[in-house]
């Protein structure tokens, strides 16, 4: 028969009231040995009680551990060091008895005895080798060490391999085990006093007729005791619900603080009906047939707020003094949030808050899946803001983000919410329109584009205006795959560039035969290099206190017969993917040695001047550049100290291949050939894998110091650029000085040797030796000025 509604389960009310009574009766017979025992057992219980408040505790340690090691290694304040010592000074004191140090806003220290009932014990040990794993698996976390390296000793097999989800995995595993400690010690306190009570009847007969008052007081401090007990168990921090054949049978206090609900309103069907409707019918079987064991589900406070609770069920049905489902939880509303707040971040952009390229590239799978029933269509968008790295040049990173997000704004207000507008990256945007044909995706691209033509405010007050250039794809019924797609429509965005920017275009099938050139470019720069088409010219190299020459650095130059001169930065991309990388850098090489070598046979060379080449990643990469440079050195009969090799910092430091690159430069800088770093500053090498390189040159890069006479930012960088050179003593070079004023700037700020079109543009040989002849060495004064040098007419024609 059910329970009334309201009828409220209490486990711990008072029972055995007749023996108490008749306790009372006969306590006037018991003798002094009743009370000495009685005070004895009481001070036992009283230590029992201790040991099950420190036991309870273990759990709370355990979850606070498994937070300090999140928050450790998320970056945030936190100790998990001195928590993993309180877990394990608590779990040594319960075992083996001692002094249970305290922990701040919770308890004082407390002296405990050893524990001595054998079940106890065990569960007692298993708890602290479940601490050790604890704490070992923490430090590994925090170390980046694998989890799995860690041996456990409680032999505990948590299956999953995610660090934090090991973690907390053993975290639970010692908080069960603290727990059962826990159970196991109180249900000893209640055998000592069910034995304290039998004891008391029997010295109570024996003794005959021992002071009533005295019986008086030890049912008053038995009493305290139990009381004592109850709030231990009650205060926990979980949260406690029984359920039988009416219901919710009992709610503990933390229920009822929790959700702010009273326990009368919970029993019955009160709990159920806060449940939320979508996790009601799990909850109800879980509450009627004791299975699964753990459930997640969710509970609506007093304020309507949905708060997220993990139980472990206890089927306890068959326990006469529970009769009913037990369920342990917790709040676990807070992690839940933030694995939300971590996967949002995973899949938007931190600036714009849109979905990132992996949100946008799942989404279209499942648009292209949808768009295999015949009558549906799709099309996608992708846009890539015209100028907006002048935007960033000229107005520093902060403003190209504003300008970023109202971009992203404005392309909101003029989409339907079912689109998906994400940003890729840089200032590249693209759109997913399903159930679209292309006239609906033109229209939207004009709607965006005028849009976009109203001028923008940012960085102060600055009116901007920019715009766009837009490839569109549509498709109907045999979609294909979404990287076939983004790549049409960028194929198409890139017509749009070409095409004069600021408009959109249509992919179709013609546009893919026309980036076919670049394969036309690589037929043709293979034919150029065999017929001679590509040569090798100076710049020179100034020293920035003397004004003396003191190198060059050759580069490569091709003249097309039908393209003309052809930009270094359109071949070279296409020389290195296709392997002409190879034969150009070793055509590049063999001109720059013997002409070096034609140089100081007709003594135009200063003491220390130097010819520069450039490598590529892919040249060092393939192993034997070494053997090579060796190689066209002794054929030029050039000295390697007349010889430097610039490497960019990604080319060195990149996996395997960067082990290697440091094998082949350190025999060449034994040998005497310099070794400079090109472009530094652009890379993303660490300075302690710098350090290990063979370098004697630093090449600042031209982004910062063309900036360096009016951008502080760049004078800052430049100038610690510079420093760290020094610091590691090496040649500091700036490159692409352009005007005087960035010539004074990088003097300022220290640097050795300068380059760029303020002394000359690179000119063929024939000219670097008409220059190296009026500058002969033993007719230069070290004073002179570079003012003739960079007034030479034949270098600027070059």
């Amino acid at each position: 028969m059910s329970l009334p509604r309201r009828q409220a389960f209490r486990p711990f009310a008072p029972r055995g009231r007749r023996a108490v009574v008749a306790i009372l009766i006969t306590i006037c017979l018991f003798s002094a040995l009743t009370l000495i025992l009685s005070t004895s057992a009481t001070s036992r219980s009283q230590n029992q009680a201790a040991v099950v408040e420190i036991a309870a505790r273990q759990r709370t340690l355990a979850e606070r551990y498994l937070n300090d090691v999140v928050l450790t290694k998320r970056g945030a304040q936190a100790d998990p060091a001195s928590t993993a010592q309180l877990l394990e000074d608590s779990a040594a004191a319960l075992l083996d008895g001692g002094k249970a140090p305290g922990v701040n806003g919770d308890d004082d220290e407390t002296e405990l005895s050893a524990a001595t009932d054998p079940v106890a014990r065990a569960q007692l040990r298993q708890e602290t080798r479940l601490v050790d794993d604890l704490t070992e698996t923490g430090k590994a976390v925090l170390a980046g060490r694998p989890v799995a390296s860690v041996a456990l000793e409680a032999n505990e097999r948590p299956t999953t391999s995610d660090p934090v989800e090991r973690l907390r995995v053993l975290a639970a595993l010692t908080s069960n085990v603290s727990l059962n400690a826990a159970r196991t010690i109180a249900t000893q306190a209640d055998r000592n006093v069910n034995q304290l009570l039998t004891l008391q009847v029997v010295f109570g007969i024996a003794g005959l007729l021992i002071s009533l008052g005295l019986g008086i007081a030890l049912i008053a401090a038995t009493r305290r005791q139990t009381a004592h007990f109850r709030s231990l168990v009650t205060s926990s921090t979980d949260l406690v619900l029984v359920f039988g054949r009416g219901g919710c049978l009992y709610a503990s206090e933390s229920v009822t603080k929790a959700i702010g609900i009273p326990e009368s309103d919970l029993l019955g069907d009160g709990f159920l009906a806060l449940v939320h409707a979508g996790d009601r019918a799990a909850v109800n079987e879980v509450s009627v047939h004791g299975e699964p064991h753990q459930i997640l589900f969710r509970l609506q406070n007093r304020f309507g707020e949905w708060r997220h609770l993990e139980a472990h069920v206890t089927d306890l049905r068959d326990d006469r003094h529970v009769r009913g489902v037990v369920l342990n939880a917790r709040d676990i509303s807070e992690r839940v949030r933030l694995e939300a707040e971590l996967t949002r971040q995973a899949f938007h952009d931190v600036l714009t808050d849109l979905p990132n390229r992996a949100l946008f590239a799942d989404r279209l799978e499942h648009a292209l899946a949808r768009a295999q029933r015949p009558g549906t269509s799709i099309a996608v968008l992708l846009l890539d803001l015209d100028g907006f790295k002048q935007v960033n040049d000229s107005l520093g990173h902060n403003a190209g983000d504003q300008l970023l997000s109202r971009v992203a704004e404005r392309f909101r207000e003029v989409m339907r919410p079912s689109d998906t507008l994400a940003r890729l990256g840089g200032d590249e945007f693209a759109i997913l329109i399903e159930g679209a044909q292309e006239a609906e995706a033109v229209a939207l691209a004009r709607r965006l584009l005028e849009r976009l033509s109203e001028s923008f405010s940012v960085a102060d007050g600055h009116e901007l205006a920019i715009g766009a250039s837009v490839g569109i794809v549509a498709r109907s019924g045999e979609a294909g795959k979404g990287e076939d797609l983004i790549r049409d429509a960028d194929v198409a965005m890139y017509a749009a560039k070409e095409a004069g920017r600021g408009r959109y275009e249509v992919y179709h099938h013609d546009m893919a035969r026309e980036f076919g050139e670049v394969l036309g470019l690589e037929h043709e720069l293979r034919l150029g290099l065999d017929r001679g088409e590509v040569s090798v010219e100076y710049q020179p190299e100034i020293s920035v206190d003397g004004d003396s020459i003191v190198g060059v650095e050759a580069l490569l130059r091709w003249r097309s017969p039908t393209r003309g001169n052809v930009s270094p930065a359109q071949f070279i991309p296409i020389a290195e993917a296709t392997g002409l990388i190879f034969p150009l850098g070793e055509f590049v090489l063999r001109q720059a040695c013997e002409q070096a070598a034609a140089w100081q046979r007709e003594g135009l060379l200063p003491e220390r001047f130097v010819t520069w080449v450039n490598l590529s990643g892919k040249q060092l990469a393939a192993g034997g550049i070494s053997t090579q440079v060796e190689n066209e050195l002794q054929a030029a009969g050039l000295p390697a100290t007349r010889l430097g090799l610039e490497v960019t910092e990604t080319a060195i430091i990149e996996g395997a291949p960067g082990h290697q690159a440091r094998g082949e430069l350190e025999r060449l800088h034994e040998a005497g050939v310099q070794i400079a770093i090109d472009d530094f500053g652009t890379g993303f090498s660490a300075l302690g894998q710098l350090r290990h390189f063979p370098v004697d040159m630093l090449k600042v890069d031209r982004s910062f110091v063309q900036g360096v006479e009016h951008d502080p930012k760049d004078r800052a960088i430049t100038a610690n650029l510079i420093n760290l050179a020094h610091t590691l003593g090496l040649v500091a070079v700036a490159e692409g000085i352009e005007s005087e004023g960035q010539l004074d700037s990088v003097r300022a700020v220290g640097c050795d040797v300068a380059q760029g079109f303020l002394f000359a543009r690179p000119a063929p040989a024939v000219e670097i030796t008409k220059l190296l002849t009026e500058r002969r060495p033993q007719g230069t004064s070290p004073g002179r000025s570079a003012r003739r040098l960079r007034a030479a007419p034949a270098l600027g024609s070059g």
